[in-house]
């Protein structure tokens, strides 16, 4: 009986891959989604954002967790942000990792964070749905692998700030 169980398990396991592959999630790729830092930041990306599991997406540089309307997406190779007068601010995670954003409130109440001062850059969609009390966390998720494979070159700077020399 043990041994049918264990049987069970990797036909189960196909299965389950068989099922996320027919949900993958469309996702237009970045300008420099190519770019090999893409590579190192889509292996790296944490299995889990905010409790939802990853998802497959159909483009190079790109991942997803969750589903349907709820879905958050990661997109590396996106155009580096020049300055701006939009929101930039720096999130810090549990450990101390910053990472400067920047942060649009999109129509439909999403949320997209496009990393300042990195290249290549990349772009989180979080929709309110999937975090409505705290949708930087999909962006805080990001930030041990984001500051380990690109270097801040540039930092947000706010009014009355001066840039370092």
């Amino acid at each position: 009986m043990l041994h049918s169980r264990l049987l069970a398990l990797p036909a189960a396991g196909l299965m389950a891959l068989g099922l996320v592959s027919c949900g993958t999630v469309q996702v237009p790729a970045g300008v420099d989604a190519a770019n090999p830092a893409c590579a190192d930041i889509v292996l790296g990306v944490p299995p889990e954002v905010l409790g939802m599991e990853r998802s497959e997406t159909s483009s190079q540089g790109t991942a997803a967790w969750g589903s349907g309307e709820d879905t958050i997406v990661m997109r590396c190779g996106v155009t580096p942000p020049g300055p701006t007068t939009e929101l930039c601010t720096t999130l810090a995670d549990g450990s101390g990792v910053e990472v400067d954003w920047i942060v649009q409130e999109l129509e439909g109440e999403v949320f997209l964070y496009t990393t300042y001062g990195r290249e290549p850059a990349i772009d989180v969609t979080v929709p309110r749905s999937a975090a409505p009390d705290q949708p930087s966390g999909a962006a805080l998720s990001l930030s041990q692998v984001i500051s380990r494979n690109i270097e801040a070159t540039d930092f947000c700077i706010g009014p009355g700030d001066q840039p370092a020399p």
